[in-house]
């Protein structure tokens, strides 16, 4: 068994599953996790306090263990929150390579880990590989990927540059299934404040706990980006999933997510593409000025810096047009009933 520099299992595949309650997405997902062809695996579920124990479900995998495919279950004492439960099973993982896997998603390809770590064993540059999805009951691909992108067998390596002007609000979309470098994501402390909103962020802000996939950015400064367009995973879209249930993120999310880009943006990032990194995220926190309109407590949590004050004066054009936009939205579904489905901020 090798062991890299930080002392992680040079070939092992961390699976972390921060969960609560859905017991049948939970067994679903790990089902997934053990279809794939690729060993060794660790599978590490964190159970965030969930009013009953999803610990029958891991028992029903006991018997289909073996040496080169664990499970480990840990229950927290009390609800710590999504991000704080993500990083108690973050903790424990002796994988060089990590998938982070929230309990409602699963994968549909049975050889995306096994093809994830040949392309980045082979591209000693390439510290994230990152498939495509389908939401569940629903057609189309999660990611919108432009033409430009040529692939071969399914596959192609982007430059991490290419990769992050295409992510998420530049045109392409997101999904939910990758395997990372976590070796390396753990040097850039990717998992840490100010890249997150963990439980004491939340606290002081009032906002809700998240990571918006941080790392994603942070790992396509560092180099390339294999991408995948074939479909390989699932995203869940249960009633009580976190994004649809959790009234403090339908209610944040926006100062959510320019908090996250705006530290990205602001961070002393490494890389040969941190400069690319940096720019794509202060474009997607400009998406979101609008929701920290007269937020002092985000005004006092960047020191009551220039820019940030200046930021907060942009927010009030683009917040009046929004609310513009949706009354004019909202009048039309008067007249004219379901024409526009989003019709509030």
């Amino acid at each position: 068994m090798k062991v890299t520099a930080m002392g992680l299992i040079e070939n092992m595949v961390s699976v972390v599953i921060p969960a609560y309650n859905q017991p049948t997405y939970l067994q679903r997902a790990l089902e997934s996790v053990l279809e794939q062809t690729y060993r060794p695996i660790e599978v590490i579920v964190a159970d965030d306090c969930s009013p009953r124990s999803l610990e029958p479900v891991i028992e029903d995998f006991a018997s289909r263990e073996d040496e080169h495919f664990k499970i480990r279950y840990f229950r927290q004492t009390q609800n710590l929150g999504v991000i704080e439960n993500f990083h108690s099973g973050v903790a424990q993982a002796k994988g060089k390579y990590m998938v982070p896997l929230a309990h409602d998603n699963r994968f549909t390809d049975r050889g995306f880990f096994a093809e994830s770590i040949k392309i980045m064993s082979s591209h000693p540059g390439c510290h994230l590989c990152y498939g495509n999805a389908q939401h569940e009951n629903r057609h189309g691909m999660a990611l919108g990927i432009p033409d430009v992108v040529k692939f071969r067998d399914g596959w192609s390596l982007l430059e991490g540059k290419d990769f992050i002007r295409y992510y998420r609000r530049g045109g392409m979309g997101c999904s939910h299934t990758m395997v990372l470098d976590h070796e390396m994501a753990l040097s850039l402390r990717a998992y840490d404040e100010p890249f997150v909103v963990n439980a004491a962020i939340s606290r002081r802000l009032g906002i809700a706990q998240d990571d918006l996939f941080s790392y994603v950015f942070l790992l396509s400064g560092m180099g390339s980006v294999g991408l995948c367009e074939k479909l390989v995973g699932e995203i869940g879209t249960p009633p009580e999933s976190y994004s649809r249930s959790n009234r403090k993120w339908k209610d944040t999310k926006g100062k959510v997510k320019f908090l996250i880009f705006y530290n990205i943006y602001r961070a002393d990032l490494k890389g040969k593409y941190a400069a690319d990194v940096k720019r794509a995220a202060f474009k997607q926190a400009l998406e979101y000025i609008d929701y920290i309109l007269l937020d002092f407590r985000i005004a006092q949590y960047y020191n009551w810096s220039p820019g940030i004050i200046l930021l907060m004066g942009l927010s009030l054009p683009k917040n009046a047009w929004s609310e513009l936009r949706y009354a004019f939205k909202r009048g039309v579904n008067l007249l004219k009933p379901k024409t526009f489905k989003k019709t509030k901020r």
